[in-house]
């Protein structure tokens, strides 16, 4: 089994670098950051996750709406202009979970989360358990498949969560780089291809 690579980290920018510095088609300005390519059987899989600001963020009840309605298409909007083959996936699935503002302070409050399979059958709900299981808030995950034409059965779980897990991981690394005043640089084997086999 083949596992191409090719990931990122980003800020509101082109994926290939690390510097803070806003892409021109699009005003999303959250860090995000891309897993590697895991390629099988002609499929390809990607994710990208990204922060959603806290400051931002509605009240329980309108938190789904703005969600579905401005976050989540302002951040394909951005992929598709900065990665453009995106726009070519065969499937974008997505999950989300965040805190409401009156939350924040409560370890123990409520929490929002919602998903879309993006034409995955139950993928949506994979992922947002992924992040409930992670403990991961006010953070947005997407994953894009490339369907090579062949169904891998049960093993497109497996390629969905190792690109998901991979994602959030370096959104973590990146959040934490950003809080102790990171350079914005990244290590060559962080952003450079590579490929395994296994």
């Amino acid at each position: 089994r083949n596992i191409a690579g090719k990931g990122s980290f980003g800020t509101g920018q082109h994926l290939g670098s690390l510097l803070p510095q806003p892409h021109h088609h699009s005003t999303w300005t959250s860090s995000f950051a891309a897993s590697n390519e895991v390629t099988q059987l002609k499929s390809t899989f990607q994710a990208y996750a990204t922060v959603i600001a806290s400051d931002d963020t509605p009240e329980q009840p309108k938190v789904a709406t703005w969600m579905k309605g401005e976050i989540v298409p302002a951040f394909l909007e951005h992929l598709h202009h900065s990665e453009a083959r995106t726009r070519r996936a065969s499937h974008a699935m997505y999950a989300w979970r965040v805190r409401p503002p009156s939350t924040a302070s409560s370890a123990g409050g409520f929490i929002c989360a919602g998903s879309s399979n993006g034409g995955e059958a139950g993928a949506g709900e994979r992922l947002e358990r992924l992040l409930e299981v992670g403990k991961h808030e006010n953070i947005l995950l997407v994953v894009f498949r490339w369907y090579g034409g062949v169904k891998l059965g049960s093993d497109r779980w497996r390629c969905i969560s190792a690109v998901a897990k991979e994602s959030l991981e370096r959104i973590n690394l990146l959040a934490l780089q950003e809080s102790h005043g990171g350079s914005g640089h990244a290590e060559p084997s962080n952003v450079s291809s590579r490929k395994k086999r296994r």
